[in-house]
């Protein structure tokens, strides 16, 4: 997908320094988390961009032409008790992640762009499918799979009408027991 830059922005590229930084918007259920690798806090949209250091890094991702579940790991500090209970438990799996990527003006410190609000561009948009915790001698971080918004699609929806699949809802209940045995359709309702 190609990524449209405003003028402003063409012309930043074309100069001599450039100061690029990463806007992370994690949707949690008491609300988004946004970090920023910038030194200091950026505004964006009238969201504030918290400059700490929980925030370690993005890894990379790569586009193809074809239709496919791109990944991205997102990595944080654990060493922070709060990191831990806020994206290290089942309940952040299938929370929604945003990735700008932002570059910033030396002499000001705000965001390159214009007046339209296109000063940083969407890198990344997908869910949350996993996490996992690093621990050892030299650091502690927090890894989440993040998974773009086709994480589904090759999912098929539905029920299969055997007993093993009956019983992961209801372990104890055997009514699905002769399934397999019957020869006619079974109709439901009224005729």
């Amino acid at each position: 997908m190609t990524k449209g830059l405003s003028n402003v922005q063409n012309t930043y590229l074309a100069g001599d320094s450039l100061l690029p930084v990463t806007l992370v918007k994690i949707g949690l259920a008491a609300g988004d988390v946004l970090y920023t690798d910038c030194p200091y806090d950026i505004t964006y949209n009238g969201d504030t961009y918290e400059a700490q250091g929980d925030f370690l890094g993005v890894s990379e991702s790569q586009e193809k032409s074809e239709l496919q579940i791109t990944t991205i790991n997102l990595v944080l500090s654990a060493l922070d008790i709060n990191n831990v209970r806020d994206f290290a438990f089942s309940g952040v799996v299938n929370k929604e992640v945003e990735i700008y990527k932002a570059f910033v003006d030396p002499i000001t410190g705000s965001i390159i762009g214009d007046s339209a609000g296109d000063q940083a561009i969407l890198i990344f948009k997908g869910k949350i499918s996993g996490y996992s915790i690093t621990n050892d001698d030299a650091q502690a971080t927090i890894q989440l799979e993040v998974a773009s918004q086709f994480i589904n699609f090759d999912r098929k929806n539905g029920r299969r009408t055997n007993l093993s699949n009956f019983q992961i809802e209801h372990p104890n209940d055997f009514g699905m027991e002769y399934s397999h045995e019957t020869v006619k359709d079974v109709r439901w309702g009224k005729k």
